[in-house]
C-alpha cells in the first residue's frame, strides 16, 4: 500500500509539474507580436477634445527588428497633420517614439480620413527625451508597446495637440477606460 501512495503521489506530482510547464509556456508563448488600438477618439487625448472623429491602429512586431502598422481614421474635424506613436501609460501625455504619417521619411497622412500603411525600423525611433528611449532603440519601443505604454495619436490643423487618441495594447483593448473591454 506504501509503494501504491508513493506511485500515485509520484505520478500527480509529475501531472502537475507538466501542466505548469504547459501553462507557462501558454503565457509566454501568447504574445504573437499582435498589437492594436481598440479605438481611437478625442475623448482619450490629454486633455479630451470634442471631435466626432475615430479610428484604429493595428501594428505587429515581426523577428524583433520591423513593426508594421496599418492606422486608419475617419470624421476628422480638420485635415490630419502628422501621426506618431508617443511613451506613456494611458492618461498621460508622453513623448513622440515614431512617426506613422506626416513626416520622419513616413508617408503624407490622409486629409480627414482615409488609411496609411508602414514599418517602423531602429533608424525610425526617436529619442523620447527624459523617458529613457534613445534615437534607434526599437526594443525599448517594441517592449514599451507591448507593456501597454504607447499610443498612436492623430494631430490636425484644429487640433494640434491631437485629436484622435488610443492606447496601442497586446489585448487590443486600449480604450484608456482600464478595464478588458
Amino acid at each position: 500500500m506504501r509503494k501504491r501512495t508513493g506511485l500515485v503521489l509520484a505520478v500527480v506530482l509529475a501531472g502537475a509539474l507538466a501542466l505548469t510547464a504547459l501553462a507557462s509556456y501558454g503565457v509566454a508563448g501568447s504574445y504573437k507580436g499582435n498589437l492594436k488600438s481598440k479605438r481611437m477618439s478625442g475623448y482619450l487625448e490629454v486633455p479630451s477634445v470634442s471631435s466626432s472623429g475615430r479610428g484604429t491602429i493595428e501594428a505587429r512586431i515581426r523577428n524583433g527588428s520591423t513593426i508594421e502598422y496599418k492606422l486608419s481614421y475617419s470624421g476628422l474635424s480638420s485635415t490630419a497633420s502628422a501621426a506618431h506613436v508617443h511613451f506613456a501609460q494611458p492618461g498621460v501625455n508622453g513623448g513622440i517614439a515614431a512617426f506613422l504619417c506626416g513626416g520622419g521619411g513616413k508617408p503624407a497622412c490622409p486629409a480627414t480620413s482615409g488609411s496609411v500603411s508602414g514599418t517602423i525600423v531602429a533608424g525610425d525611433v526617436l529619442t523620447v527625451a527624459g523617458q529613457g528611449i534613445s534615437a534607434g532603440e526599437f526594443a525599448e519601443l517594441a517592449a514599451a508597446m507591448k507593456a501597454g505604454f504607447t499610443y498612436a495619436n492623430v494631430h490636425t490643423s484644429g487640433f494640434a495637440g491631437g485629436e484622435l487618441r488610443g492606447q496601442i495594447s497586446p489585448s487590443g483593448n486600449g480604450d484608456g477606460d482600464g478595464d478588458d473591454d
